[in-house]
């Protein structure tokens, strides 16, 4: 059972209890599976049991003893001391205080201070990078916008060209039937360039363009979005 499942049913389980106390214990246990690390998650789950279990210790635990959750368990107001059901003992594999307090410090002044430096010394091929992205994509529209106006203009003289040749070659028919056969001819050529064109156009509103916008959307969820945390509560 992954860290989702088991804080998902548990919240389930513990739909009976009032909602400050609920929030107060999913914390608890929420934060105790941060203080083990990411590595030991899987062992920690494990020490822990079933969402079953653990909702009948919080349960017994409020019902039967007036107290609260701190960092050594569920603490009784009336005996001063934890609970024995509802407190539970750490893996052996590691130390807790010792993940809890790299799970609080987060990076070490070092790694930070290393960070900073590579960013300061690596900033101008990281501004020149992104320039020379934000270039590359106002090239693609201003090519995918000339192709646009190109084909559009293009179709549209094509297809008045073609028009007029074919009215003109049916009256030019009259008086030189191979010359009107010809221009009717042309004229129908040239309609259907037009439409050609036409459909060209059609195809960059409705395909192209959308699917750029769509590249450019998932590139940067790629680079930026990264990955949702675990849901909790």
């Amino acid at each position: 059972m992954s860290r989702w499942e088991f804080m998902r049913k548990l919240e389930e389980l513990l739909s009976e209890i009032s909602p400050g106390e609920r929030e107060e214990a999913l914390k608890y246990y929420n934060d105790y599976i941060n203080d083990g690390g990411k590595e030991n998650e899987a062992e920690v789950l494990e020490s822990l049991g079933t969402p079953e279990q653990v909702a009948a210790i919080i349960k017994d635990g409020l019902e039967g003893n007036a107290g609260e959750f701190t960092e050594s368990g569920f603490q009784s107001k009336a005996a001063q001391n934890a609970n024995p059901v509802a407190h539970y003992q750490a893996p052996k594999s590691y130390d807790t205080n010792k993940a809890s307090s790299q799970a609080k410090s987060g990076m070490s002044g070092g790694a930070i201070a290393v960070i900073v430096i590579l960013c300061i010394i690596f900033s101008p091929v990281i501004i020149a990078l992104c320039c020379a992205l934000f270039g590359i994509m106002i090239a693609i529209f201003a090519v995918l916008f000339a192709l646009l106006l190109s084909f559009g203009i293009t179709s549209f003289a094509l297809l008045i060209s073609g028009i007029i040749l074919v009215f003109v070659g049916l009256f030019r028919i009259f008086f030189g039937p191979l010359t009107g056969l010809a221009m009717v001819a042309a004229g129908l050529i040239l309609s259907g360039v037009g439409l050609l064109f036409l459909l060209l156009t059609a195809f960059i509103v409705m395909k192209a363009i959308p699917g750029l916008f769509k590249g450019i959307g998932y590139l940067f969820d790629s680079l930026f979005g990264g990955k949702r945390g675990v849901k909790n509560g």
